[in-house]
Order: structure tokens, then sequence, then C-alpha cells
């Protein structure tokens, strides 16, 4: 093996460690499954085929009565049906520069070492951000593609405020808030479908921790909190989640998106109560690790790209996975 075939070679070693490494830091990759049942769809069609955008179904339930009896089943099928929806995909690159001279003193190892560490982190940091910001209907989120905004016959607010501006800043996260929302996702249409763990029914919540530290301050939720059975529950969904309320799954991410857009330009946040489908990321093409020179070998520089985009599905314009959650956001303190 010549030795232009082994620096190749080791590249893709160090490309496939470092995307590993990734997979390992995202928080969102406990939510990530290659089926329609999961909460954030992963596929890999566009490795395989050219084009810039990938095309999924949104699966309906069947709503048929079925037959009884002997009753002839030949010609009383059912047809599935499926709503098209597209994704884009995109370019994402990063890069990591060496300092020069005194690297020359390390090796090849200690300087992919480096940079895997940085470009890791950075990584890792920019997937939950994506998976977030378009989970949460960020429009101002435009990599690859532009979420929809959340509507609100797909969206609760604190106290029935009615909209953003209206939250004052007692009206914080609360079981009431879970409630409602848990209710809203049952009785949509189409329904929001929950995720089916050991033949019971889930959703998962994903809150600032901003609302988790108002959570935390509800009486009912400090006496019905079920954080014991979280322990006995081996499902990724449940791993690192802060509790369990009426089947609801509660997660903090800082991602979650917060501003400055209540009552009085007060602080509040956006939490996302998430079923079957409620997001979708798409791949197009594997990490790529790139080894360059500068100034005539003095410096070395490592980058890492890949092709992906991330959506959250709809359906008639409405969320078609995503419950909203507008709450204000209290800012703790030790006063």
């Amino acid at each position: 093996m010549n030795s232009i075939t082994i620096a190749n070679l080791r590249k893709r070693l160090w490309r496939k460690a470092l995307f590993a490494d990734v997979q390992d830091e995202v928080y969102m990759t406990r939510f990530i499954g290659t089926s329609e049942t999961s909460m954030v769809q992963e596929m890999e069609d566009l490795k395989k085929d050219k084009g810039d955008r990938l095309t999924y179904g949104l699966g309906m339930k069947l709503s048929g009565n079925g037959v009884t009896g002997d009753g002839e089943l030949e010609g009383q099928e059912e047809a599935t049906v499926d709503y098209d929806h597209d994704i884009r995909i995109d370019q994402l690159r990063h890069a990591v520069r060496l300092t020069g001279k005194m690297d020359e003193k390390r090796s090849a190892y200690e300087m992919r070492t480096k940079a895997r560490s940085r470009l890791k982190v950075w990584w890792a940091e920019r997937l939950d951000q994506e998976i977030m910001d378009k989970l949460c209907g960020l429009i101002t989120s435009t990599f690859a593609n532009v979420p929809a905004a959340p509507t609100a016959a797909r969206q609760i607010w604190a106290n029935n405020a009615g909209a953003d501006v209206a939250l004052t800043a007692d009206e914080v996260m609360d079981t009431k808030c879970i409630v409602a929302a848990k209710q809203m996702a049952k009785l949509a249409a189409p329904k929001v479908s929950p995720l089916r763990i050991g033949g019971k029914e889930h959703y998962v919540m994903i809150m600032h921790p901003y609302q988790m530290t108002d959570l935390r301050q509800d009486p009912v939720y400090k006496q019905e909190n079920r954080e014991a059975q979280i322990r006995g529950n081996k499902n990724p969904i449940f791993s690192g989640a802060s509790g369990i309320y009426d089947g609801v799954a509660l997660h903090e991410h800082e991602y979650t998106y917060a501003w400055n857009g209540g009552a009085g330009n007060i602080p509040i946040a956006r939490a996302v109560l998430c079923g079957q489908q409620a997001g979708v990321i798409g791949w197009g093409k594997e990490v790529a690790w790139v080894e360059k020179s500068f100034d005539y070998g003095n410096k070395w520089g490592i980058s890492v790209g890949a092709i992906f985009g991330v959506q959250k599905p709809t359906f008639n314009a409405l969320d078609y996975g995503v419950i909203s959650v507008a709450t204000a956001a209290t800012i703790a303190s030790t006063a």
C-alpha cells in the first residue's frame, strides 16, 4: 500500500471517528430514528441519488371500520394515504487552523486529535441548535430549510394568554400547560401521534431551562413528579429527562427558543411537545475530513463538512408533530 493510499485511509478513519464522537455528544440523538414513528426521522436517501431535496411521506392513520364476521374483505381494503413533504439539504463546513512553527514539533496524531476535539463540540452544538430551531419554528433559522412559525391551532399560551405579546410575568410554565398541550395533540386533526413505548403512549416536551425552573415551583408538579419511573425505563427518550408528567417526558435544553417578546418585553420561551415525525433530518453526503497546508507547510488546517438538512413537517399549513407552548420565562435569582 503506497503512502498516498495510507494517508487517504487515515483521513477516512478520522472522519468516521469524529462523526461517531459527534453523535455521542448531540443531545437530540436520543430522539432520532429511521422509522416514521420516530420523533425525529432520519433519512439517508440522498446519499444514493443526486439532488438538493428529498420527498418523504407523512403517514395518515387508517380510518376504516374493518369487516366483521364472514363478510367479504376482498374489495373492502383501505388505501394507505401518505402526503408528500420536501426537505432540502445544503453544505455546512467549519475548519480549524493550527498555529504554525510550534506545531512542527507535534505529531500528525496530536494535530488531528486537537482538531477533532474542537470540531466535535462545534458540530454537536450546531446540530442540536439546528434541530431545536426548526422544531420551535424559528423563522430566522434559514440553513437549508425555513420552518413554519407556529399557528394558533397548534399552540397554547400559559393562562390562555392568546398571544406571545400578551404574556405577563406570572404566566409561567406549569402542569396545566403540559396537560393542555397533550390534550391538543391528541384531539388535533390530524392527531399528533404519540410515541409508543412498551405498550404505552408518550409525548416528549422540550423546554427552556427558564421554563423548567418555573415548573419545579409548581406544587402539583412537586407532588406528582414521577422521576423515579425514569430510572427503570431504558428507552432513549427518558435518558436525561428531568421528569415525567401525565405521560410526557420532560426535557430541558438551552437551545429552546427564548426571547424578550412578552408584555412589556419580558422574557418568554417556546417549549415544544413532540410526537411522531415532529422533525426530519436528511443526509446528502457523509462527513468530509480535509487537511491542508499553508505557508509552505509551516501551518496546517483541517476542515470538516457535511451535506444535510433539518425541517419541521407541516400538513395543510399546520405543524404535523409539534404543539408549541409559550410561557413567561423566569430568570433564576439568588435574591
